[in-house]
This record gives C-alpha cells, structure tokens and sequence, in this order.
C-alpha cells in the first residue's frame, strides 16, 4: 500500500517529500517504513533534518541537551518542556501554535529564543505541513498514554475556513475600504489565512469562479480603489486556508462612492535609503501627503532590481501596509547589490511616479555561521571530508575548513586552487558542487544530493568576498 498525504490538494507520496530516504531504497531496513503512520514519517524528518552530528544527534553533546534520533524524537519532545521556554511543551499535542519546536522551525513565527531551526536550510513548506499536520493529530498519543494514529491515516486538509465575512464597506473618492474579523481554520494559523474579495454592480452579482483581489496573508481590510464615481458597488469577502480551502459565506456589503472623484497622486520624495545587514536590506522613507487619503492609509509601492536603473513598474515586487514608513527586504543573496524604488499610492489608487533610487551591498557570507554549517551538514557525514582520513585530504569539519581549502590544490586537478579567493570560477570546490568547470574530475559532490543553489550560491559569494577567515 502506497501511504500518502496531502498539501494544497496535491496527494504527495511521503517517500517524495525533500529529506526523506528514497521509497525504493532497500538499505534502511532498520528504519521505519516510510509509509507508515504520521509519527513514523516525523521521527524520519526530525531523523534526517535534525539529529545530526553537532546539533541535535545521539553522539557528542547535542544542542540544548535534546536528541532528535528516529527512534527517540517523539519521546523526546511530546509534551516535554522546552528548555529555551520551560512554560512551554516542545510539542503540545493537538496545538501546532503552542508547540515551541514547531515555532523553531516556522520563518513566520516570532516567539522563540535565538535562531529558527535547522540553521541555514529551514523546512520546505511540505515538511511543514506534515509536521503541523501530525502535531494537529495528536501526535501519536506519546508520553501521554494515547494510542497512535491509524496506520493507514492519511493527513488531509479539506476543512474550510470559519469566516464571517465582510464587516464593513467605507466609501471614499474612487475608493471603498473593506473591513472584517480574523477568521480561523482547524490547520491554518489566522496569520496565514488569505482573502478573496469578490465585486459586482448589482446586489448578489458576484461570480465567485474568480476573485478580483487577494489579499495577502492575515489582512483584516482592504481598499479597493480606482472606482468609478458616485457608483455603488457590492462586495463578499471570502477566507481561503493554506491548503486551498475556501468559505462559501455570501454575506455582502455595499458602498456609494462620493461624487468628487480622487485624480491626484500623493506627493512623495522617494526612498530616503537602503541599509543592509547580513542577507536583508531595510529601506526608510518619509512618509508621503495627499490632498484626500490620510497618511495613515497609504501604501507603498517596491520595486527591486538587480542593475541600476532595471526596476519594471509594471508590478511592485512588494507592497507595504497602510502608513508604513520602512520595509525590510529579506532573503537576499550575499555579497550582491540591489537597487530600489518607492512609490505612494493613495486609497483611490493614484500612484506617484518618482524614480528616486537607492542601493545596497548585502553583507559578504561568514564562514563560520554561514558556510560552515552547509559544510558541516552536508560534507563532514559518514567520514567523508571530517575526522581521520578525510576523502581526498580535504577535511571539511569547523575549525579545519579553512586551512584546507584557501589557496590550496586540489588533489584532483593540483593546477586548481579548491579555493582561489575572489574568484568562485577558478575554484575547484565550485566546480565540484556544480558538477562542472575547467579540470573537473570524479562525480558531483555531495555525492547522491547535491546541494540547493541558495548553498551553492552562499559558498560562492564567501568565495568572491575574498574568502575571509570569518
């Protein structure tokens, strides 16, 4: 029997999800099944995703005293105290939002001390799911005397919404303001919820085959703007959860815009500037006036671009909320310049035109807490470049790396460097983990599961900063 679960209506096979041994991979006998109950498949991600070498393994001192092994991770974290936050369970069955590990390793969570987990390769959306899945389950009944999940129990959201709908429609020139109440889901967190809102020109006119705006995730108003004047229109607002579920509620509002219409764009004097820090670009300005929106209810337009003077205004690349007067852009490549625009547009959906543009330079990669840990995760395993014969004399553990690496030959091809600085091009190491380049020898490293371009390109940006010893 072929086990699955499901994510955003896609029947995925638990085999497939990223970090999960192959299905056909005869060899792990000793593990689990990996189509079995949703607990066999979580141990399996906290196994391959965790419980390794100098975080959370069974060997050595593992961060924070916990072990993550397949086949303790669950008695090791249902309903056990985090050390980080002891009025908090690691894993609190029924209540993914409580559970203080699974907000370690959610990006959007905020209430956790230090970093989010796993450092420098956070959990794909799908491994997210299944683990907010399983926590939603029960979690299998550990440490509580519960019995386990069905073992033919397949995760499946198909559950809408709970939505009240639209709670308010606010006219103003060329505009209408829509207003609601959070609603919330059995998995979705209300932070994740987005919204449809649907227009029509006559009451009940809606056609929900397709929204005219979305929201984005959390909102609880809208403006819809460049309206018609002294026009009423009519509005139903929709929840839709992360896995694609909808509310189908047709509670519906209605707004008479003002005669006197809103043609003006506010007047803005651009982005004030741009200041990177690490892999982020934090952008400020002043906040813009216009003769009818108030301050507080503007929004502001971002285009990014990776050349002076490339920004497509067709589209913002981000888009702030009302009365913003900073944005922070995230998730930025290292060692890159990017350049910026800012535009205000008022509530009827006049936008200023400015073309006031500002750079940054994202801070050059550390190799001790960025490059080190894509090494140590994925290189130093089974023996390979770590402890006493490391492959190829080239030992890839903290502390090491660096010596045999910088300026040194390649056992393979000793007319290149494994890393000439500033120069990722000439550098063997990067030859080897893209699986081609000038004198390439042997197979494309690590061997089996290459690395993600986010790593390749973070070890090439350390590269072409110098390849400081940072």
């Amino acid at each position: 029997m072929v086990r699955a679960y499901v994510y955003a209506g896609l029947v995925i096979p638990l085999c497939a999800v990223a970090g999960f041994v192959a299905c056909s991979d005869p060899a792990n006998t000793s593990l689990p099944d990996l189509a079995p109950s949703p607990g066999g498949t979580v141990e399996q991600l906290f196994a391959n995703r965790c419980a390794l070498s100098g975080c959370h393994g069974d060997s050595g001192t593992p961060a924070e005293g916990l072990v993550l092994a397949a086949t303790v991770a669950l008695r090791n974290t249902v309903n056990v105290a985090a050390m980080q936050d002891p009025a908090r369970k690691l894993i609190s069955p029924g209540q993914p939002a409580e559970s203080y590990l699974f907000c370690k390793v959610d990006p959007s969570c905020s209430k956790i001390v230090g970093s989010h987990m796993p450092i420098g390769n956070a959990l794909s959306a799908a491994e997210l799911e299944l683990l907010r899945s399983f926590i939603l389950s029960g979690a299998g009944g550990v440490n509580d005397g519960g019995a386990p999940p069905p073992a033919d129990m397949t995760v499946v959201d198909t559950t809408a919404p709970t939505f009240a709908g639209v709670t308010a429609a606010a006219p103003a020139p060329n505009s209408v303001t829509l207003s609601w109440s959070a609603g919330s889901d059995n998995v979705s967190l209300p932070a994740d919820l987005k919204y449809l809102i649907y227009q029509a020109s006559t009451a009940g006119g809606q056609s929900f085959a397709t929204p005219m705006y979305v929201t984005t995730p959390g909102a609880t108003n809208y403006v819809v703007g460049k309206l018609a004047t002294s026009t009423r229109y009519y509005f139903v607002v929709r929840a839709q959860d992360q896995a694609g579920n909808i509310d189908t509620n047709r509670v519906e509002q209605s707004a008479l815009t003002p005669a006197q219409g809103d043609t003006m764009a506010p007047t803005f004097a651009g982005l004030g500037s741009a200041t990177a820090s690490g892999n982020s670009i934090t952008l400020s300005w002043t906040a813009a006036t216009d003769v009818v929106t108030p301050q507080a209810q503007l929004v502001y337009h971002i285009y990014q671009a990776s050349s002076a003077g490339g920004e497509n205004y067709a589209t913002p690349t981000f888009t702030t909320s009302p009365g913003a007067v900073q944005y922070v852009v995230s998730g930025l490549s290292t060692g890159m310049t990017y350049y910026f625009v800012v535009r205000a547009q008022d509530q009827a959906g006049n936008i200023s035109i400015n073309t006031v543009e500002r750079s940054a330079v994202t801070q050059a990669p550390s190799l001790a807490t960025q490059v080190q840990p894509i090494f140590t995760k994925s290189c130093g395993g089974g023996g390979c470049h770590a402890g006493a014969s490391p492959a190829q004399g080239l030992d890839l553990s903290a502390g090491k790396s660096f010596g045999s690496l910088v300026n040194i030959a390649s056992a393979q091809c000793p007319t290149v460097k494994r890393v000439l600085p500033s120069t990722p091009s000439m550098s063997y190491l990067i030859h080897k983990l893209q699986g081609a380049g000038p004198c390439f020898m042997g197979t494309r490293m690590p061997k089996g599961q290459p690395l993600a371009a986010v790593d390749i390109n973070t070890i090439s940006a350390w590269i072409a900063a110098g390849a400081p010893n940072n």
